[in-house]
């Protein structure tokens, strides 16, 4: 597993590093924002951001994580701030995890196997598998009771999200974040959103119980 840790507080990188070697995780440490952006992108499986760097935003690392590079691995925030907005913020663009400073290094340990352990419970081998929905992400194809059901590429987008986020209660402008990759939630309707959800629901059946309150957020129940 590869973890690319964004942090310019040297000593406590340094231990974050030590703990995580010590797992058997690779780790590429960038001390700003500058030599994260400007170094030769490497995937990972995982990242931890920090918001206050001494050159940059954590926030913006993120969107270009979420946006340019579209990437679903992980991401953790850690910071000194420790207010609800900025939390709710960090959250709402598609971070995973927001973890406030200080903190021990076994407890971001702990959330780090939590993030792996739920994305190992519905990934395995490029299938994603739900009830009897099964998504093969190597052929972009999804199946239900073994038949093949035709999927637009937004659709299919909207079904790989939920799947890798089933019982996570998700906000309407999170969708859009996500989704349509779009940060003001006036430039996608309501009916958008509705009409899309709908024929998602017609083709997979009752087989994604996909629940709603209009307009305001959706849950996946198992």
């Amino acid at each position: 597993m590869n973890i690319s840790i964004i942090d310019d507080e040297t000593i406590l990188t340094s231990r974050i590093w030590k703990k995580l070697k010590l797992e058997w995780y690779t780790v590429n440490e960038h001390y700003s924002f500058k030599s994260f952006m400007e170094s030769p992108y490497v995937d990972s499986d995982l990242y931890i951001v920090d918001l206050a760097l001494w050159d940059g935003n954590g926030f913006d690392i993120i969107k270009w994580l979420r946006e340019d590079k579209k990437t679903f691995a992980p991401i953790i925030i850690t910071s000194w701030f420790n207010d609800t907005e900025k939390k709710v913020y960090g959250l709402n663009i598609w971070a995973d995890d927001y973890l406030p400073k200080p903190f021990a290094p076994d407890e971001l340990m702990a959330r780090i196997q939590a993030l792996f352990r739920r994305k190992s419970q519905v990934c395995n081998n490029n299938i994603l598998q739900y009830k009897n929905i099964v998504y093969n992400l190597s052929h972009n194809d999804i199946m239900v009771n073994d038949e093949h059901v035709p999927l637009t590429s937004k659709e299919k987008q909207i079904v790989k999200y939920f799947l890798y986020n089933q019982w996570v209660l998700v906000e309407k402008i999170k969708l859009i974040h996500s989704i349509w990759w779009c940060y003001d939630e006036l430039n996608v309707s309501d009916n958008t959103i509705n009409v899309t959800m709908s024929k998602i629901r017609k083709k997979l059946g009752k087989e994604f119980t996909l629940k709603t309150k209009v307009n305001q957020w959706y849950i996946l129940e198992t």
